[in-house]
C-alpha cells in the first residue's frame, strides 16, 4: 500500500477535535437508526441511500449502536463528520467507514450527501459463502476503519453499491443469492484496500474483545467450552468477558454460544439429510433427547418440525 489515500484510521489517530464527545448514558440500540426492534422484519443484509434516512433527521444521526450488525458507510459525494466512541473522523467523497457491532457512532452529514449505508448481520459472516470475507477480516483487522478510495476503485465500489441497492428492492428470482454474492464481492473489494493487520488497536477495547470472543466461538462451539475457559483463552476474567459481551452485543456469552450452536443445527436440518440425533452428536450433544430439548427451547419447535417447515418455505 504505497498510496497514502488508502489508510485505516482508528479512534485516537484521526481526531478532529480533542473536545469530549458526549453520549447518552445508555446509547440507543436500534435495529436500524430510528427503528425500534420489531418494527420491521429485517433481513441479514439491508442497504439504503444516505439521503433516505438522514433527511428525516435534518442530516444529523445522534450516537447509537447496533447489536449483531456491521455497517459500512460509503460517501460518494458530500461529506460527514462521524463520531465513534470518543473520536471524530472526517468523511469526504470516495470514502468508506466500517463500523463493527456494538460501537457507538453518529454522523453530522453535509446536506444532500450522496452515498449508501450497508448493514450486514454478523451471523452472515459465519456462513460458508462468506468464508473468504471472514479470512480477509482476520488478516486485515477490519474493525473500526476508514478507507479513502482511488478514483478507479471508487468506480467499482459505487457500481456494486448501486447494483446491491437495485437487487434489494427487486423481488426477482434468486434475490437472496444475488444479495449474498454482491455483498461478498463488495466487501472483498473494500478489504483489499486495507493494510495487513499490524497489531491491536483497530477498534475500541470492548468491540475488539467481542470480535475475539466471536472468532473463538466459531472455532470451538462444538466443544461446549465453559465461559471461564473462553475467558482464559482471551486472557481476561470471566466477569470482564461477561460484562463486555453484554455491553457490546446486548446478550450474554452463553446466549451467543447457544445462538451459534442453533445456527449450525438449523443449517444442517435444512441442507442435509442427517437425522436430528446425528446432527446433535456432531454439535457435541451426546444425548439426542437433550439436543431436541435445547433446540425446542430456542425455537419453539422440534428439529423435525423445523426441517419440514424450513423446506416448505424453500
Amino acid at each position: 500500500m504505497d498510496d497514502p489515500a488508502n489508510l485505516l484510521y482508528f479512534p485516537g489517530m484521526t481526531v478532529l477535535s480533542q473536545a469530549p464527545i458526549l453520549h447518552p448514558a445508555a446509547p440507543a440500540r436500534f435495529a436500524l437508526y430510528g427503528e425500534l426492534p420489531g418494527e420491521s422484519e429485517l433481513e441479514l443484509i439491508h442497504i439504503e441511500d444516505i439521503r433516505s434516512r438522514a433527511r428525516l433527521y435534518d442530516w444529523t444521526i445522534t450516537p447509537h449502536s447496533h447489536r449483531e450488525m456491521r455497517q459500512f458507510i460509503y460517501v460518494a459525494k458530500g461529506g460527514a463528520e462521524a463520531t465513534l466512541e470518543d473520536a471524530r473522523i472526517a468523511l469526504g467523497p470516495r470514502s468508506v467507514l466500517a463500523i463493527p457491532d456494538g460501537v457507538v457512532h453518529g454522523f453530522a452529514f453535509e446536506r444532500e450527501t450522496l452515498g449508501w449505508v450497508l448493514s450486514v448481520e454478523t451471523r452472515l459472516f459465519e456462513t460458508p459463502a462468506f468464508a473468504p470475507v471472514q479470512r480477509l477480516i482476520a488478516q486485515r483487522g477490519f474493525g473500526v476503519a476508514k478507507l479513502d478510495l482511488t478514483a478507479a476503485k471508487d468506480r467499482d465500489v459505487n457500481f456494486l453499491f448501486c447494483r446491491l441497492h437495485e437487487e434489494f428492492f427487486d423481488a426477482k428470482e434468486g434475490r437472496g443469492a444475488m444479495l449474498d454474492s454482491l455483498t461478498s464481492a463488495l466487501l472483498v473489494l473494500m478489504l483489499r484496500e486495507a493494510p495487513e493487520r499490524t497489531g491491536g488497536g483497530d477498534a475500541p477495547d470492548g468491540a475488539r474483545l467481542a470480535a475475539g470472543f466471536r472468532d473463538l466461538v466459531n472455532r470451538r462451539f462444538r466443544e461446549h467450552w465453559s465461559i471461564d475457559r473462553y475467558a482464559g483463552a482471551l486472557a481476561v476474567s470471566q466477569s470482564q468477558l461477561s460484562r463486555t459481551i453484554k455491553r457490546v452485543t446486548g446478550q450474554s456469552p452463553a446466549a451467543l454460544i447457544n445462538a451459534r450452536l442453533l445456527l449450525e443445527a438449523q443449517r444442517n436440518l435444512h441442507y442435509t439429510e442427517a437425522t436430528a440425533a446425528q446432527i446433535g452428536l456432531d454439535l457435541g450433544f451426546q444425548d439426542p433427547a437433550y439436543f431436541s430439548r435445547f433446540f425446542k427451547r430456542l425455537t419453539g419447535v422440534t428439529p423435525r418440525r423445523y426441517r419440514l417447515d424450513s423446506r416448505r418455505r424453500g
